[in-house]
């Protein structure tokens, strides 16, 4: 799609994405995906300490290091954390993006001790079945822990989805400070995910710290390693961006099969440390640091889709982020150079490594197919393929 292709008097500005491409959303932060009006009434009733500001001051949505924004997640983290507000928010976020053209969507959820772990899981199962009534989005659960809190805690979440028993809950990851440790650490409860509870496992990696990497592929288990696309069970690796720094490690992830969760906007929001750590790192760091903070231009993706690494997309934190996944999609065509092609490889890929069932993942690709066909010949689809219709028929990069 050209710049001249998109030109209007009621889109001024470039636009990027079709708003009926199927569109899949791997990596999102339900607690905090929650919409600008429940924000406003959360901070009115003094349930935060960060201001109303936060939405329109361009800088207080910038963090300077990773733990800048954890300190504003953990500020705001609790104002969704009711079974009822749990609820609200995931039905209302699965509903807007499958307005904007998502077909699936793979909800992270922290698990924190002393909470009602069961009723959270039993409210946000209800949302996700409202919502695939409503508006037939498909959605599972990415049950995750913070590292600061230590492998004990991570092997009590596992335990706690085993005694649930929840058909969504699909997959275990770890969140947080990068620097609290190594991977290895978690290499029994990865394998207690795994093995026992079934579970995909989807960390996040390599944001902060290189050695993160590969730390993460010596704890994987064995038999997740040499299928990360098994039936039910997938391997996706959490951002991954400092994956770039060394060849001889992107053709290791490339020859694994493992799929990154690329998420834009909290790379250009989220400074990387000057100084990355590669401690331990077993393979040569033989590519120069990017600056990719504050803009993408220079942001690895392309590299990695080039080398054939599979990659799918994720909003992150959409309220902290001020983004969502029609426009990380479109983040991808303005900044990492994706052409329609390549988004929609992405969501076949997100796809793939979904952590569903066959005869889902088959209705799923359908869609994909669907659409493609139509693209092909020629016509451009004027609904999703959830079938609902947009005012504008092209989804482009706002401003911050």
């Amino acid at each position: 799609m050209s710049k001249s292709d998109s030109s209007s008097a009621l889109t001024p500005e470039p636009v990027w994405v079709p708003v009926p491409l199927p569109k899949a959303e791997m990596h999102v932060h339900i607690s905090l995906a929650l919409s600008v009006e429940s924000f406003i009434r959360r901070v009115k009733k003094k349930r935060t300490s960060i201001k109303l500001d936060f939405l329109i001051e361009r800088e207080s949505r910038y963090y300077p290091a990773l733990q800048d924004f954890h300190h504003t997640y953990e500020a705001m983290r609790h104002i969704t954390s009711t079974p009822i507000e749990l609820a609200e928010v995931t039905q209302t976020y699965l509903e807007r993006i499958a307005r904007e053209g998502c077909i699936y969507a793979e909800l992270s959820f922290s698990y924190r001790p002393g909470a009602d772990f069961a009723a959270q899981i039993e409210a946000i199962s209800e949302a996700i079945e409202v919502a695939r009534h409503n508006m037939g989005i498909e959605t599972r659960i990415v049950v995750t822990t913070l590292r600061d809190a230590g492998p004990a805690v991570a092997e009590e979440a596992i335990r706690a989805c085993m005694k649930i028993k929840s058909p969504y809950i699909v997959a275990f990851g770890l969140v947080g400070d990068e620097a609290m440790g190594s991977l290895l650490d978690y290499k029994d409860q990865f394998a207690l995910a795994w093995n026992e509870a079934g579970l995909g496992l989807c960390p996040h990696v390599a944001e902060q710290s290189l050695h993160n990497a590969v730390d993460f592929m010596s704890a994987l288990p064995k038999a997740a390693l040499k299928n990360p696309r098994g039936p039910g069970q997938k391997v996706r690796l959490g951002h991954g961006t400092l994956v770039y720094r060394s060849s001889e490690l992107m053709k290791r992830m490339l020859d694994s099969g493992i799929c990154f969760e690329v998420c834009l906007s909290a790379n250009k929001r989220i400074n990387v440390p000057q100084q990355v750590d590669v401690r331990g790192t077993k393979f040569v760091v033989d590519r120069p640091k990017r600056e990719y903070f504050q803009t993408l231009a220079d942001h690895p993706m392309l590299d990695f889709h080039k080398s054939g690494i599979p990659l799918c997309l994720g909003s992150d934190n959409p309220l902290l982020m001020n983004t969502n996944i029609g426009k990380e999609y479109a983040l991808a065509r303005k900044f990492a150079g994706a052409s329609i092609t390549d988004c929609v490889q992405f969501t076949r890929n997100a796809i793939a490594y979904a952590n569903v069932d066959a005869i889902t993942e088959k209705r799923l690709l359908h869609l994909v197919d669907v659409y493609e066909s139509k693209i092909k010949s020629g016509f451009q689809p004027a609904t999703t393929a959830l079938n609902y219709k947009a005012a504008f028929s092209l989804a482009k990069v706002w401003p911050d």
